[in-house]
């Protein structure tokens, strides 16, 4: 059976019970006016009922008399132990005591009464706590049977490989930068000298938001103006101050560069992007890149591509492929290939060293090595996957074995 204190009883073990306190009192003076102990002692009648019927007080006239120390408060140690969920130290009379005394009350289960008498397979802490263990009958349990397996908490194996890049690359130096999601079309574009009319500016390649942003760097916009309208002989700026879910994170190196007046540079991003793309075993629309900026003098094409071999083999990618590619801001530009299992040969990202047309409107006067690398296809790479949507998959056992 479980108990429980009541209010009063809560508060006699807090203050001390009405008797204890009477005694304690007396003995400081041996005798009291029973006038002053009214007035000392708080539920002074109880007080004097406990004491007088256990013998340690006698009253003299208008006088109470200590007659008897007692050397111990049984009552108050029982209200402790049923406090601390103990009941099994208490004994039967002393629970008939505290019950007359309202100093406890039963806590009754329904729920489980109805399973006295009754055969249980599990022993559950609310039955040995209520002590409905006693009346219940408990099955034997074979020792021999496996128990259920017990996962415990891990890491995202995906968010494990995205420390691990994160890790290696301040290792070599790198400071993390990072920068809006909804972007303003001129850093993501315009500033990384896309043409207005460029196939990758229409809805089916960025996902565009209502509204525009504003670019407070005013020096810059011209820059990039001017540049835009001698290359390619046209710039929409309503189309630059669209804002949108950015869809590289060259737009933060774009936004840094910007900043920038101290060299060198070795800079990087992890984060997420958005394209509506196809979504099949290689293509999600939104995941995560790697972006890196190094900026220096005499930097050339080769150290790009060490850079580029390095963090491929944190990856396990111990075969690299490279091929010449074409991006509007970057020349040359290259493609990185690793081979995934069942997939073969697939692209993990492009590079190159950014065209002038985008350093110097951003006031960089020194090559600049950028790449930005899909770090889903480098992971799929890494825990030999075949498919990137397991990455964001809730495939317990996948994400169990992995």
């Amino acid at each position: 059976m479980q108990y429980v204190l009541t209010e009063e009883g809560e508060k006699y073990l807090k203050n001390g019970l009405p008797e204890k306190n009477l005694v304690l009192y007396l003995e400081k003076f041996g005798k009291a006016p029973i006038s002053d102990l009214e007035k000392e002692i708080e539920n002074f009648d109880i007080a004097l009922l406990w004491a007088k019927k256990k013998g340690w007080v006698e009253l003299k006239f208008n006088e109470l008399v200590l007659i008897k120390k007692p050397e111990s408060f049984p009552e108050e140690d029982a209200l402790r132990k049923i406090k601390e969920n103990r009941i099994e130290e208490v004994d039967e009379s002393m629970i008939k005591l505290l019950l007359q005394r309202k100093l406890i009350q039963k806590v009754v289960y329904e729920h489980l009464e109805k399973l006295k008498g009754k055969e249980v397979t599990v022993l559950t802490s609310e039955l040995i706590k209520s002590g409905y263990w006693r009346e219940v009958k408990i099955k034997r349990f074979d020792a021999n049977i496996p128990p259920a397996e017990i996962y415990g908490g891990k890491i995202h194996p995906y968010i494990k490989v995205i420390r691990e890049i994160r890790e290696f690359l301040v290792g070599l130096g790198f400071k993390e930068v990072k920068g809006p999601l909804i972007e303003i079309n001129f850093w993501n574009c315009d500033a990384l000298f896309m043409p207005s009319d460029h196939p990758a500016r229409e809805i089916h390649d960025i996902f565009f938001i209502e509204g525009e942003g504003k670019v407070k760097e005013k020096k810059i916009w011209e820059e990039v103006k001017k540049i835009h309208k001698k290359r390619w002989g046209y710039w929409d700026e309503k189309l630059a101050k669209k804002l949108i879910l950015r869809s590289q994170c060259t737009a933060v190196s774009a936004r840094i560069l910007a900043k920038t007046r101290k060299l060198p540079l070795k800079i990087f991003t992890i984060d997420r992007v958005f394209r509506p793309d196809v979504i099949d075993a290689k293509h999600f629309i939104e995941f995560e890149q790697c972006e890196g900026i190094v900026a220096d003098k005499n930097l050339n094409f080769k150290h790009l591509l060490g850079y580029l071999k390095e963090i491929a083999k944190v990856f396990g990618g111990e075969d690299v492929m490279f091929k010449p590619s074409y991006f509007p801001f970057t020349e040359p530009s290259v493609e990185m290939y690793v081979k995934i299992n069942e997939l073969g040969w697939v692209e993990a990202g492009g590079a190159g060293i950014l065209r002038k047309e985008v350093t110097q409107p951003l006031g960089i006067n020194v090559p600049v090595l950028a790449w930005g690398l899909g770090i889903g296809r480098l992971a799929m790479l890494k825990l030999g996957i075949s498919d990137i949507r397991f990455l964001y998959s809730d495939n317990l056992k996948w994400l169990r074995e992995v």
